[in-house]
């Protein structure tokens, strides 16, 4: 799996392009909902069987789990964070830089079944399986639905205080396409988890299929398949895996802008629609069943030094007034 970084190598021609029309990226993800698969909220039937007969299926809405508890998260402009305390008249907050800061505004919300991870470049696909999700009462919260940068504790700790049981960190990779291998989606999960194995499997097998019914090339930059990976410490490599808490986690990085024609195939309401409904049936049957997938590999690279420092750069807290001022 390439590094973390990689994805927004080319995220600002995305949304230049976005911004001019040019390739109709639908930025708020608006008329991709039409191309969605048919609800499918009663289709994964039971394993259990009720005598001789045919196995019972059993509504969705009766095999979803309640969220956790947790103490919630705060959705802020074009950003969730996580609450760490109420106050009078508040809350304490961690901050997209990792601060702990107070803030008095804000949209609260108590609980939720899934946390969502887009980049920037990805938040119109993960508006999409948002709303999917909210079709068969599934809870979904956004780490971020603007150009920001966020910190991956920040981010991670959003599963933590919601309660959410799934954790999706979605993500295009950008790179050159005569560097590429096989076909194929990569999928990242935690280590010694077989929940966030699981998870990955589905979603590995939905976004394969996806991948075929839109046709095109979809080189993959590193092994395409569902797999863990380690830094030199023998903990996960990702911190959004790590840090999610309760919640099977796993790291998607679709190979979208490594060919030019996936790339095109992405700025269009039917591609989004087609790879949001992938990652979305993936969750519902992951929460709705024992269900699992397919593609899992044993990596040839399954240890990566992790980079000293962390993420590295510095960053601009938009909760903390700038230097200088009051």
């Amino acid at each position: 799996m390439s590094p973390p970084h990689v994805g927004a190598l080319f995220l600002t021609s995305v949304l230049a392009l976005a911004a001019c029309g040019t390739s109709g990226v639908a930025l708020n993800g608006q008329g991709a909902d039409a191309q969605l698969p048919e609800d499918s909220s009663t289709a994964v039937v039971d394993s259990t069987e009720s005598g001789p007969t045919a196995p019972a299926t059993v509504p969705f809405a009766d095999r979803l789990p309640s969220p956790g508890i947790g103490l919630g998260v705060l959705e802020l402009d074009g950003y969730t964070v996580p609450i760490l305390q109420r106050v009078v008249g508040g809350w304490v907050v961690l901050s997209p830089c990792g601060n702990e800061v107070e803030v008095v505004n804000g949209v609260e919300r108590s609980a939720a079944h899934v946390v969502l991870d887009p980049e920037p470049a990805t938040a119109p696909i993960a508006r999409v399986i948002e709303r999917r999700l909210a079709e068969l009462d599934v809870i979904t919260v956004l780490s971020r639905w603007t150009n920001i940068s966020i910190d991956a504790s920040t981010r991670a700790r959003l599963a933590e205080t919601s309660g959410a049981h799934v954790f999706v960190s979605l993500r295009l990779v950008a790179g050159d396409a005569s560097l590429a291998g096989p076909a194929g989606v990569e999928v990242v999960h935690q280590a010694d988890d077989e929940e966030s194995r699981r998870l990955g499997g589905l979603i590995y097998a939905g976004l394969t299929g996806a991948m075929d019914s839109l046709g095109s090339s979809w080189p993959a930059l590193e092994e395409p398949g569902v797999r863990p990976l380690l830094n030199q410490r023998g903990t996960d490599y990702f911190v959004v895996l790590r840090e999610s808490g309760d919640a099977a986690a796993v790291v998607v990085d679709i190979p979208g802008l490594v060919a030019p024609d996936t790339f095109v195939l992405l700025s269009t309401a039917d591609g989004q629609a087609a790879i949001a409904g992938a990652v979305a049936t993936a969750i519902e049957q992951f929460l709705g069943s024992e269900a699992s997938g397919s593609g899992y590999i044993d990596p040839a690279e399954l240890v990566r030094a992790a980079p000293a420092g962390g993420s590295g750069g510095e960053c601009t807290d938009p909760l903390l007034a700038p230097p200088g001022d009051e």
